[in-house]
């Protein structure tokens, strides 16, 4: 309840101080370790450059946040489900990618 409070209080304000201390002490390490926990509990984790995706996803959340409706779901149960589809996007990507491009050590 703290930390979806505090979402909705980052939401309902316009002061950048409050914000940047409720994101700082509340939102983001939460975001995180929610971050971190999908990418382990997925295995995400064969993704290329998995560590710069995960700042690369947290950025993503932090744009969206303005998007969340406390009235139709849990804050931290809707951010987790975007950041799967999220990941998920990016290992279809990926895989498009592996299909398409060869190996140039590989080519026999």
């Amino acid at each position: 309840m703290v930390h979806e409070q505090a979402i909705i209080d980052f939401n309902n304000t316009e002061d950048p101080k409050l914000r940047n201390q409720l994101y700082k002490e509340v939102i983001g390490p939460v975001l995180d370790e929610m971050v971190d926990k999908i990418v382990y509990t997925y295995k995400f984790t064969t993704l290329p450059n998995i560590d710069y995706l995960k700042e690369e996803c947290k950025i993503w959340l932090i744009t969206i946040i303005d998007k969340y409706n406390p009235e139709k779901a849990a804050a931290f149960s809707y951010f987790s489900v975007i950041t799967k589809n999220w990941f998920i996007h990016k290992v279809k990507v990926q895989q498009k990618r592996n299909k398409r491009e060869i190996d140039i050590n590989n080519i026999s």
